[in-house]
C-alpha cells in the first residue's frame, strides 16, 4: 500500500544553512498492516508523515530525492490537484494537536462534513449526516448527536482527539497516518483509542502509519516497527521481535527508558546526551556520540541498513545479539 524508496529531504534554514532532515529512508507498509515509527522528538517522524500526505511546506525544501509510492502511484513531485484527490479520501491524517488542527469557528459537524463535501460536493445532506455520525461512532462517540453542534473549546481534550480520528475516518481511507494521536490524554482513554485504531486495521482492513515516541503505545497497535534517529532509519522489523530483543544500541536504550510495572522493580534508564542538530550529525554512525558500544569504525563510517538472519534490518556495524 505504501512504499518509500531512498527518500531524503534537505531543508534550508533562514540563515542559509543546509539541514539534512531525512536520509535515505526505505520502508514498505503492506495493505491491512500497521507500521509503528518510534524515536525521540526531532528524529524526523512527523516530517516523513507530512511528506507522505503532501502536507510539507515546499517553501523550506532545498532538495528532495527518492520517491514515495502509494497504492502503485508515485506521489513524489505530484501537483496540488493530485494530492487533493488522495488526501482525505484515500489518505487520512490524525494530527497530534487537535486544538490547533481544528478550526475554532466551526462546529464538530461542519469540520467533519467539510471533508465529505470537498470530495463529494453534490452529496445529499442525509448522506453526509449519516457519514458524519458513522465516523463519530467509530471514533468512540456513543451519542454523536449530542456533540454535532459543539465547537472545539466545548469539547474535552479526549473528545477533540476522537474528533480528529472521526475526521480521518469519514471517507474510509485506505491509509491512516496517526501522528502522536494519544499525546496528552489520560491512560484509560488512551487504551480505548488504541483499541479503536487497532479495530480499523483488523476489522476494516485499513493500513496505518502510527507515529509515537512511546514504545508502549506502539507495541499495542503496530505489527512492524521502524526506529528513527536523527533523520535516519536505524532498525526495522516485526514489533514484537524488536522490542523483545533490540539489535541496534539506540533501540535497546529506548526500550530501557520505557517505564515498567512496579512489580518488575526496574526504573527507566535515561539515555545520556541529546539528539544532535541536523547540521551537526556525526560523520559516522549518527548514534556514535551517545552509544555505549561505540568503536573507532563507528565514528568514521556511516553504516548502511543490513538484513540480519532473523529478517529485520539494522544500520549498525556491531548489532546486539539476543
Amino acid at each position: 500500500m505504501l512504499k518509500i524508496q531512498n527518500f531524503s529531504l534537505q531543508l534550508r534554514a533562514t540563515d542559509g544553512r543546509l539541514l539534512p532532515v531525512l536520509e535515505n529512508i526505505s520502508l514498505e507498509v503492506p495493505a491491512g498492516r500497521c507500521l509503528g515509527i518510534a524515536g525521540e522528538s526531532g528524529s524526523g517522524k512527523s516530517v516523513l508523515a507530512m511528506n507522505i500526505a503532501g502536507l510539507f511546506p515546499e517553501a523550506v525544501v532545498s532538495a528532495r530525492s527518492g520517491q514515495i509510492e502509494f497504492a502503485g502511484q508515485v506521489l513524489t513531485g505530484a501537483d496540488e490537484a493530485t494530492w487533493q484527490k488522495f488526501r482525505g479520501r484515500r489518505i487520512g491524517f490524525i494530527f497530534q494537536e487537535p486544538m490547533t488542527a481544528m478550526n475554532p469557528l466551526m462546529t464538530l459537524y461542519e469540520q467533519i462534513s467539510e471533508t465529505v463535501y470537498a470530495h463529494e460536493p453534490k452529496s445529499a445532506r442525509e448522506l453526509v449526516d449519516a457519514k458524519v455520525r458513522q465516523a463519530l461512532l467509530r471514533a468512540g462517540f456513543s451519542d454523536p448527536d449530542r456533540f454535532l453542534h459543539s465547537y472545539p473549546h466545548q469539547l474535552s481534550g479526549g473528545m477533540r482527539q476522537r474528533a480528529m480520528i472521526a475526521m480521518a475516518l469519514v471517507m474510509e481511507p485506505d491509509l491512516i497516518i496517526a501522528d502522536e494521536p494519544t499525546t496528552a490524554i489520560d491512560a484509560e482513554l488512551q487504551v480505548q483509542l488504541l483499541a479503536e485504531l487497532r479495530a480499523q486495521i483488523e476489522n476494516e482492513g485499513r493500513t496505518m502509519l502510527f507515529i509515537s515516541h512511546d514504545l508502549g503505545v506502539i507495541r499495542a497497535v503496530s505489527d512492524h516497527l521502524a526506529v528513527f534517529y536523527c533523520g535516519c532509519l536505524v532498525e526495522n522489523g516485526a514489533t514484537s521481535q524488536i522490542l523483545a530483543s533490540p539489535a541496534h544500541p539506540y533501540t535497546a536504550d529506548l526500550v530501557s527508558a520505557l517505564p515498567r510495572l512496579i512489580a518488575e522493580r526496574k526504573l527507566p534508564v535515561a539515555i545520556p546526551g541529546s539528539l544532535p542538530a541536523p547540521d551537526r550529525k556525526p560523520s559516522g554512525c549518527v548514534y556514535s556520540d551517545r552509544c555505549r558500544f561505540v568503536q573507532e569504525k563507528c565514528r568514521k563510517i556511516r553504516p548502511h541498513s543490513e538484513l540480519l538472519p532473523d529478517g529485520r534490518r539494522v544500520a549498525c556495524f556491531y548489532p546486539l545479539k539476543s
